[in-house]
């Protein structure tokens, strides 16, 4: 299909952005690794943030009452 017959008039939709075409780039035949299966992550990591952002929090509410007194 060549561009002069996917863009005539009567065809043409009103974003011609918005219009539905195949993609043709990417290999779907080839299967890769879950991406669980490739996290570099290990066991316990990142199990202080919770503790870290709770600590936040109350600092900030304790400097947002001393401000507004």
């Amino acid at each position: 299909m060549s561009d002069s017959e996917r863009d005539r008039p009567s065809e043409a939709p009103l974003n011609p952005a918005l219009k539905s075409t195949t993609e043709t780039v990417y290999d779907t035949k080839r299967v890769t690794p879950a991406p669980i299966d490739t996290a570099s992550a290990r066991e316990g990591e990142g199990e202080g943030w919770p503790w870290i952002w709770l600590i936040v929090t109350l600092v900030g509410i304790a400097l947002a009452i001393w401000f507004l007194t």
